[in-house]
């Protein structure tokens, strides 16, 4: 498989052994492979979740048929060759970055209790889970990067400023710098790896995801909970290092309260 990929898909196999040792057959692999790529599936079936962005399905079909793979039909995959799965991290078709909007004040935030969902042809492959899982939890992102690219080590998840940025810092310092092996820097915006681990780190990425997908529920009643905390009239008249510190110890408090970490 190497001698037919880019200078940086290189040592890939890593990557795909990591995902496979969670499985059990073939079938199953190629539904990881999917989810790790991005794809947001209805438990237990070859379908897309509500949580998925409209144009995810036009995509998804795209994605199988370049591949030959199979295709989507009526909502559902149907997969011929589930064992080709692999290549849909591997077929160029990034577009572009999933916003433009990079400032949200809080009034916004406590209005809009969810973040925009995001087409995963706008996201790059090794970052989309964890893109679309921390969307599901009410983070609204902008123009993110897996850093799988020549001259490139370090995964970028660009949030949109101010409350937004906040909300995904509390949940890396309260549930991802504990449960992964991340290297962050210190403001969650930028992963760093070096050729001996960047694999082990998309693949710790997107252990990641799953773990915020599967727990996007409670993280957004939290989000959700948090904001109240502070009402529109608060938002309109104290200062933002005010509404950070109230915002910051109410969510604090409620994952504490609420999630085993």
């Amino acid at each position: 498989m190497d001698n037919k990929l880019p200078e940086e898909f290189i040592g890939i196999d890593e990557f795909f052994s990591a995902i496979r040792s969670k499985c059990s057959n073939e079938e199953e692999y190629a539904v990881e492979l999917l989810k790790a790529r991005g794809f947001l599936l209805n438990d237990g079936e070859l379908s897309l979740s509500d949580n998925s962005h409209v144009k995810d399905e036009e995509f998804l079909d795209h994605l199988l048929k370049e591949g030959k793979i199979g295709r989507v039909s009526g909502g559902n995959l149907v997969m011929s060759n589930p064992q080709n799965m692999e290549v849909i991290f591997c077929i160029n078709n990034h577009i572009g970055g999933e916003a433009f909007q990079t400032d949200e004040d809080w009034g916004k935030f406590v209005h809009n209790s969810h973040a925009p969902k995001i087409c995963i042809s706008v996201l790059e492959p090794f970052v989309a889970r964890y893109v679309k899982a921390i969307s599901a939890c009410g983070v609204s992102t902008w123009c993110s990067c897996d850093g799988n690219h020549p001259g490139k080590n370090s995964i970028r998840v660009n949030t949109i400023c101010g409350p937004n940025s906040l909300w995904h810092k509390i949940i890396c310092q309260k549930i991802i710098s504990k449960k992964f092996k991340l290297n962050w820097n210190n403001i969650f915006e930028k992963i760093d790896f070096g050729e001996d681990n960047k694999w082990k780190t998309y693949f710790e990425l997107n252990q990641a995801g799953e773990y915020l997908y599967n727990n996007r529920e409670k993280l957004l009643e939290i989000r959700q909970k948090a904001s109240r905390s502070i009402g529109n009239s608060r938002a309109r008249r104290l200062s933002d290092d005010e509404l950070s510190k109230l915002f910051y110890e109410e969510a604090s408090k409620l994952i504490d309260q609420q999630l085993v970490i």
